[in-house]
């Protein structure tokens, strides 16, 4: 671990925390009454997703190293191939589910910048990952950027179908 972040931290922890402020224009006027509703299809809500991107941020953090600890609940919550449900008594509230998904990000973050580039630099053998990503920095990139993103794209497809505007 090192006291300065190294390069490969800092590029992957600055477009995390950038996509921290995409996520507040996404959900900041959702009413919460609808933050766990599929508006009647099979669209993610955006507890789910928010809830589902702070869980795979704790398994990033595991794999490259670091001690967190993921409950059984959320693990069968959110986990890869579990349902979405509409029932919202199943997931936090909306200011709940922000200030989990906001706190395991930057606790994933911060873990990361104390990395140095032999962390990051470590082969992907033996994760599930190591037929797709041979090091794991570019695990860390994908679970912190592009599986973040990838999602956050949901809630805006979520925001179309629930009736509401683009983000602002």
């Amino acid at each position: 671990m090192s006291t300065t972040a190294s390069t490969s931290a800092t590029s992957i922890t600055g477009a995390c925390r950038f996509s921290l402020n995409l996520t507040m224009m996404l959900v900041k006027d959702i009413d919460p009454e609808k933050f766990a509703d599929r508006c009647g299809t099979t669209i993610n809500h955006p507890a789910f997703i928010l809830g589902h991107l702070a869980y795979y941020m704790g398994v990033c953090m595991q794999l490259m190293g670091g001690e967190i600890e993921l409950s059984d609940s959320d693990t069968e919550r959110y986990q890869h191939g579990v349902e979405c449900h509409d029932n919202p008594s199943l997931y936090p509230d909306k200011d709940e589910a922000i200030a989990q998904f906001t706190q395991r990000l930057n606790t994933v973050c911060d873990f990361l910048d104390s990395c140095d580039d032999a962390v990051f630099a470590k082969s992907s053998a033996g994760t599930f990952f190591e037929e797709r990503m041979p090091t794991m920095g570019a695990i860390a990139t994908f679970m912190m950027v592009g599986h973040v993103n990838l999602h956050l794209g949901q809630v805006s497809a979520w925001r179309r179908v629930a009736g509401m505007g683009p983000a602002s």
